[in-house]
């Protein structure tokens, strides 16, 4: 399979001005609106949700549900297949492990291993328990236990409920609260109230660099939220 490559021309050689993440997630709004806040935060980055790039029609013959494992890994191969990739870019698979097999989400992470920039990082029970951690260190205190309880919890944490744009800001804190909840970092299966997307959000933020961060939460968030109002 050949890979497209994206950057410009100087002398002849190809020079590429920024990274592609390119972000596979099981569905819904609530995890693409997280990740396309950081195309905003600097030209280093381009961020690609494959789920928004590749139609669902040309899945829905091979999969009965849309968001289950095979359905994220097919879809992400076709993004690929239609896309490319160059050495330089990312490809994350952003799951919960809620109602899936161990044997699925293994199937992803197996196929993953011999792909170069290849990545599967996984949240017990769902997505909700990585918010948790922009804005609290200690889930353990949480009286949150399934997927819905952490989706109203996290609704109360700030007035209005909750708005990506808000969170966005506190993502070193919850790289941080994560990776030290990560009770078992050698294993990519997390366990329950625990997350492995800080493997991602490191990676964003590492590229991203201190500087356009910081200016990007000065300068940029600010207005980004007077929009949303």
């Amino acid at each position: 399979m050949g890979h497209k490559k994206r950057g410009y021309k100087r002398d002849e050689t190809l020079v590429r001005d920024y990274t592609l993440f390119a972000i596979a997630c099981e569905g819904g709004k609530r995890e693409p609106e997280y990740f396309r806040l950081f195309q905003s935060m600097s030209p280093k980055i381009k961020v690609d949700i494959i789920g928004s790039t590749v139609p669902d029609a040309e899945m829905k013959r091979k999969h009965e549900t849309k968001s289950s494992p095979k359905w994220v890994l097919d879809r992400a191969i076709k993004y690929i297949e239609t896309e490319g990739l160059s050495d330089e870019d990312q490809l994350w698979f952003v799951m919960d492990i809620d109602q899936w097999e161990t044997a699925q989400l293994r199937e992803i992470y197996d196929y993953c291993q011999d792909k170069p920039n290849w990545n599967l990082v996984l949240s017990n029970p769902c997505f909700e328990v990585w918010l948790y951690f922009h804005k609290k260190a200690a889930i353990v205190k949480s009286a949150s236990i399934t997927c819905n309880d952490f989706k109203n919890e996290i609704s109360t944490f700030e007035k209005g409920g909750y708005r990506p744009h808000t969170f966005i800001k506190e993502i070193e804190n919850a790289n941080r609260h994560a990776k030290k909840a990560d009770s078992d970092k050698n294993h990519f299966l997390p366990k329950y109230k625990e997350t492995k997307v800080y493997q991602l959000g490191e990676a964003l933020v590492s590229t991203i660099g201190k500087s356009a961060f910081d200016d990007f939460l000065a300068n940029k968030l600010p207005a980004l939220i007077r929009v949303r109002k």
